[in-house]
């Protein structure tokens, strides 16, 4: 390797930026990574985004305590559920990060449609993937965050195959504070944890009774299903927390009701 070439060459190929980055806005996430492109001083700008950020607890202890085999075994149990069921509920990106993923709604109902695919993962976790890994002594458990806000997205890399996407903004970054938070208040149950904004329209009278509280199940008596929390260091940043799966009696119910809602307003 010619190091100083090497970097010579790199800097070149910055000489594109300029000390102002344009912006480009569009109205969805589809459109934002369809005119993204390499080597412009551009970033393409998607306001009012709701990001997933799912995160493994602890996925360090795991991977040096098991076989590589197992490993591998549990990370597909956490990635192919999290691409699979938030493409059911039409998430507009998917991107698995090793123990990990992140996944991006827009449009109308973004939130609802956030949530009902972050439930819906998280109960798989706990209802089917934990049992499944007893057999090979693997305890864990993931901090799921849902956040809302402006997104900048980019392709950096090479031309060819040697490309990714970049995101930037509120979105994924609080999304990602609240699942470390999790992680720290939550140890061994995975848990969702949801920003004010997100939680103040899952709390209106048109979702409260499916998404707020419980179904009554298994005493007939509904009880308010979350919890207020503040992201340790930051005072002002409160979140709130559901740690409840869907019922196995009412679940199905609850979010064929909420995508009935949803699908004859749009």
């Amino acid at each position: 390797m010619k190091l100083w070439e090497l970097l010579e060459k790199i800097q070149s190929k910055l000489d594109y930026l300029t000390d102002n980055i344009e912006l480009e806005e569009y109205s969805s996430i589809e459109e934002a990574i369809n005119k993204a492109y390499l080597e412009k001083p551009e970033w393409n700008r998607v306001n009012n985004v709701v990001a997933i950020f799912a995160d493994l607890a602890d996925s360090t202890s795991i991977s040096n305590r098991k076989i590589k085999r197992v490993y591998a075994k549990f990370l597909e149990y956490i990635g192919y559920p999290f691409v699979k069921i938030n493409n059911e509920f039409d998430a507009e990106f998917i991107d698995i990060k090793g123990d990990g993923g992140i996944a991006l709604f827009s449009g109308k109902y973004a939130e609802i449609k956030a949530f009902l695919s972050a439930e819906t993962f998280k109960t798989f976790q706990e209802k089917y993937a934990k049992d499944y890994f007893k057999k090979y002594d693997v305890s864990y458990y993931l901090g799921i965050g849902i956040a809302k806000g402006d997104l900048l997205v980019k392709k950096i890399g090479q031309r060819g195959d040697k490309n990714y996407y970049v995101w930037a903004g509120n979105a994924i970054n609080n999304a990602a504070l609240v699942s470390k938070d999790l992680k720290r208040v939550k140890q061994n149950m995975t848990t969702i944890g949801v920003t004010e904004d997100i939680y103040h329209t899952l709390d209106t009278n048109t979702f409260r009774d499916y998404l707020i509280f419980s179904c009554g199940c298994p005493n007939s008596k509904k009880v308010k299903l979350w919890k207020e929390f503040t992201v340790s260091g930051e005072s002002n940043f409160k979140y709130h927390l559901i740690e409840s799966n869907w019922c196995e009696k009412h679940g199905e119910e609850y979010v064929r009701k909420v995508l009935e809602v949803i699908q004859k307003d749009d």
